[in-house]
């Protein structure tokens, strides 16, 4: 006796031949046989096991094709945020001020810097050096050598300390206590026909190539300090003519009041 074997694959069943003939009189029974032959062979091709199996590969694919996708475009969106944040570094560190770079002057042909701003013409430079308020003459450090400038208040370190940008007229400089809380200083150029870079070697410098030649206006330093400067202005003219300064010749200067009054020179004493 003969046990059948279960894993054994059952025949298959024998092809059934389509039999309908086509009557032109019945063509809609005709085309019902042969959509019913259809379906019966597509059954026996396809079962129900393999139609599923079938379903879940073509959706397993599709899932497949959109995690592909979706990887390439978020490496696509990685990638171009790396980029972005190197062109923007590239782009900080080519505009970041170095100390050896120039910068453009301010509108009087200097610099604002961190414990002083100065400006100048091509006869002179100006500094103005910011003390603490009260501070009286008797503790300020302002020392002008020919190649040298020292400023500072006793018993602190100094705010300026070094070497000139170029040699300065010691006797043609000054210096004033403006409002007791400024320090304004007047540096006579040696060599008139020079913009100076910085007042001090080594502190960030200017483009000199964008300095204007011109009066620098003394109305942005305060009353006291611009009526004084004025008044040194006006001595050091009277000296290069060699007439009477205010000092030795008082009406000089008050005949000069007279037909100068916006000048708003001090009245002698």
């Amino acid at each position: 006796m003969e046990v059948d074997d279960g894993n054994e694959s059952k025949p298959s069943a024998s092809p059934v031949a389509f039999s309908s003939v086509f009557d032109p009189s019945n063509r809609i029974g005709f085309f019902k046989s042969a959509f019913a032959f259809a379906s019966q062979m597509a059954a026996d091709i396809f079962d129900d096991n393999q139609e599923d199996k079938m379903e879940n590969k073509i959706l397993s694919l599709l899932d497949d094709i959109k995690k592909r996708k979706r990887e390439k475009k978020d490496e696509s969106e990685e990638e171009e945020d790396a980029e972005n944040k190197r062109l923007r570094t590239s782009e900080a560190d080519t505009k970041k001020p170095s100390h050896d770079d120039p910068s453009p002057p301010n509108k009087n042909n200097g610099l604002d810097m961190k414990n002083y701003s100065w400006s100048q013409t091509l006869g002179d430079v100006m500094v103005q050096v910011p003390v603490p308020f009260g501070t009286k003459k008797k503790v300020v450090i302002c020392d002008i050598k020919n190649t040298s400038l020292r400023v500072g208040v006793k018993g602190q370190p100094l705010l300026i300390d070094g070497e000139l940008f170029q040699a300065v007229k010691v006797c043609e400089s000054y210096w004033i206590l403006e409002d007791n809380e400024t320090v304004t200083i007047l540096l006579s150029k040696c060599n008139p026909w020079e913009w100076w870079k910085s007042v001090v070697k080594g502190d960030r410098g200017i483009d000199t190539s964008r300095c204007e030649p011109g009066l620098r206006r003394l109305d942005g330093l305060g009353y006291e300090a611009e009526r004084h400067m004025r008044k040194l202005l006006f001595d050091y003219g009277q000296k290069c003519k060699g007439l009477p300064t205010s000092d030795n010749c008082p009406e000089v200067l008050q005949k000069f009041i007279v037909h100068h009054p916006y000048l708003n020179l001090p009245q002698s004493e």
